[in-house]
């Protein structure tokens, strides 16, 4: 079983749960957090509805104003929502005055270009520092949707997804776990690419605690064909009789970063998780990518098939101590020019070098990023641009291999496939994993988590982009 983040839903703070062996990392909710103002570390320029939030104090009053942003609605809550503006830095202050007493609260938030979308790619091409569950049903009666683009013109057979509970501490289930049903949607063609309500079809799932499944194979009792290219939603309900005290929660890959499009590798249009209280109005998840396997009449399949987040064990990238993904190219030759990896500087200010060998240790090309261009405290994707074109043959071993001086230091984390949960291999990068050294050239093994050394079933956050 698997312990996240968990999201309450109204108000979408964040707070964190503890883990188990061969659960998801524990991790600090929503990042920035200086005095009492939490709010993410880095959003997108232009992005709307952005979420700080401090204690609420009970007849205390609260005044919000925002740099480099701004603030459309109510600013005398507890919570805000406001708006970044271009790229730099956001400045969101709170003056919280309680009894007489007035306390003032600054955060900075930095506010980076949108990411471009990279469709072509070959790699893990996801990014997550956590897992983050959205209750069905509970207090706030939610409904969730996970929006995605078909990547086949055939019947969708059936999903795999990652529901969460505990027993032992809250925010997660009650009761028994409820009824899911699960209906398949077209998307409603505007804008905001909601569902229209309108089921093509329905899968039911129950008894869920009992059944003891956390990564259960749902399949329509009559599939429909979806169109190659259409995008499409999956909205969970709970029809449980008394969802308010009988409910489960679905899990999402997390990022600290609130960008746009929350993946590199997809548009927030073709892949994002959605949520709803009640009869209220859909909202989109930030910050959260569903876990989610669609499986073809034809065998085909698509997806996230990342069911876990080791940053409670990050490896340190600095001098001897470096980190690699070791891969063996299945499939076709692949082209790249670029390379782009998801990590974070701590302390320094030398550039990461990024190298791509043969597993006999012939260099196939050597690059650097600045240093400036390796955030600091909050991870994110990086490019590494070479000055020619290469190709990483089929059926050929390589090395992608990160390290910097011993002056400056890098911390990086990879995410765990689920292969052993049954997610298809068509859901994640089969052909490697993330290994890490201390000791330099001769000491690389695979990465340690649950008190389980050399492992072989995680990826580190990279793309290969032609």
């Amino acid at each position: 079983m698997s312990y996240s983040k968990i999201a309450l839903l109204a108000g979408s703070l964040l707070a964190a749960g503890s883990a188990l062996p061969g659960a998801a990392a524990p991790h600090a909710a929503a990042i920035a957090n200086t005095g009492y103002i939490t709010a993410p570390a880095l959003v997108s320029a232009g992005m709307t509805s952005i979420l700080a939030f401090v204690p609420a104090q009970a007849g205390a009053t609260y005044q919000w104003s925002v740099t480099g942003g701004t603030i459309p609605g109510v600013t005398r809550d507890a919570a805000v929502d406001f708006n970044a503006g271009a790229a730099g830095t956001a400045t969101v202050q709170c003056v919280v005055t309680l009894s007489g007493v007035q306390t003032i609260y600054t955060q900075d938030i930095l506010v980076q270009a949108p990411l471009p979308v990279t469709p072509a790619f070959y790699g893990s091409g996801y990014g997550a520092d956590a897992l983050a569950n959205t209750v069905l049903g509970g207090p706030s009666l939610n409904v969730a949707s996970y929006r995605f683009q078909a990547q086949h013109a055939a019947p969708l057979k059936g999903i795999r997804v990652f529901f969460i509970w505990s027993l032992v501490r809250s925010g997660y289930q009650a009761g028994q776990g409820g009824t899911v049903q699960v209906d398949l949607e077209a998307d409603d063609g505007t804008a905001a690419h909601l569902p229209t309500g309108v089921a093509l079809a329905s899968v039911t799932y129950g008894n869920i605690l009992a059944q003891n499944e956390n990564y259960p194979e749902l399949t329509f009792p009559s599939p429909v064909s979806l169109k190659g290219g259409g995008i499409y939603h999956l909205v969970f309900t709970n029809i449980d009789p008394t969802p308010a005290t009988n409910y489960i929660s679905l899990d999402c890959l997390y990022t600290d970063a609130q960008t746009a499009p929350m993946q590199p590798s997809f548009s927030d249009a073709t892949l994002a998780a959605l949520v709803r209280s009640g009869s209220g109005p859909w909202k989109l998840r930030d910050n959260f990518t569903p876990i989610l396997e669609l499986d073809y009449s034809t065998g085909a399949s698509q997806g996230t098939g990342y069911m876990e987040v080791w940053s409670a064990n990050p490896k340190l990238v600095s001098g001897n101590a470096m980190a690699r993904e070791s891969f063996k190219v299945s499939g076709p030759s692949r082209t790249f020019s670029k390379v782009k990896v998801r990590l974070k500087r701590t302390a320094g200010s030398s550039s990461l070098t990024v190298q791509v060998t043969e597993a006999d240790g012939a260099v196939i090309a050597t690059g650097t990023v600045p240093a400036a261009s390796v955030l600091e405290g909050v991870s994110d994707w990086v490019t590494c641009t070479f000055p020619l074109s290469y190709v990483l043959s089929t059926g050929v071993g390589y090395n992608l291999t990160l390290s910097s001086p011993a002056d400056t230091q890098c911390s990086i984390y990879p995410i765990r496939k689920g292969h052993d949960k049954g997610f298809s291999n068509y859901t994640f990068f089969p052909d490697g994993c993330a290994q890490y050294t201390t000791t330099g050239a001769a000491g690389w093994t695979g990465w340690d988590m649950w008190g389980t050394p050399d492992l072989s079933d995680d990826d580190l956050q990279f793309m290969f982009v032609p």
